[in-house]
């Protein structure tokens, strides 16, 4: 198996409308050579695989396909052997990849509590429409030390009183829950874009993250050179 790195564009295979992307190969941690590759029936759920020089699994990320009807598709399941590799980086990045090169419209999947920064980190939203999870954040937020988050802070101190307010048709209009989320989710990508491992609101349990076309869009600069980091030949 070659684990040249930067040598290879990848290249893509068609199967019952999905583009399914090749096995590339990338760096993790320390500029560690993996292989970033598909297993399995790739039919509509497909499991990305990572893999050092020797074979052996580093991590996978399950995915299920909603395409043409839907234009989207589900993350299921995420693990990383190795943590602090970056190998859950790379296998977010792999998946962002097939979000782009089949032109999808929505990303939604579950995350932990312990994960929300790090989905934040890419530009996922928090997708809640809890009033008492999303106050609790809020408030957090509002009362936070933190330098650089004045606008974030003010956002906060907007949407808390209305959100706190409107709990009587807050089913019939999700406005102003969804910017809620927003407030929070911008947060926690300041936070972690920052490395900055304290300060997380204490949630008491996971949500559901969205990542639509806008927030590819959107976070696209950053996404570029964290493609780059890991020796990705692949440009969003």
């Amino acid at each position: 198996m070659s684990f040249a790195i930067g040598s290879n564009t990848i290249k893509f295979v068609e199967k019952k409308g999905i583009q399914f992307f090749e096995g590339f190969n990338a760096t993790i941690k320390n500029q560690k050579p993996v292989r970033v590759f598909f297993d399995g029936e790739m039919d509509k759920v497909a499991s990305i695989h990572v893999n050092d020089q020797k074979g052996n699994r580093l991590g996978f990320y399950d995915l299920e396909f909603h395409k043409p009807n839907k234009a989207s598709m589900e993350g299921v399941q995420l693990y990383a052997d190795t943590p602090n590799e970056n190998v859950g980086e790379v296998l977010s990045l792999a998946s962002l990849i097939e979000f782009s090169k089949n032109r999808l419209n929505n990303f939604r999947l579950f995350s932990f509590k312990e994960t929300l920064p790090f989905y934040a980190r890419f530009g996922f939203i928090l997708d809640n429409d809890n009033p008492d999870f999303i106050l609790k954040a809020l408030n957090y937020i509002k009362k936070s030390k933190l330098n650089h988050i004045d606008e974030i802070k003010y956002k906060a101190n907007f949407f808390y009183p209305k959100i706190e307010h409107s709990e009587e048709y807050l089913k019939q209009d999700k406005f102003l829950l969804e910017r809620g989320c927003k407030v929070i989710s911008d947060y926690l990508k300041y936070l972690s874009r920052n490395r900055i491992r304290k300060n997380v609101p204490p949630f008491e349990n996971g949500t559901f993250v969205k990542f639509t076309d806008w927030e590819f869009e959107t976070n696209r600069i950053y996404l570029n050179p964290l493609l780059k980091s890991h020796n990705i030949d692949y440009k969003f």
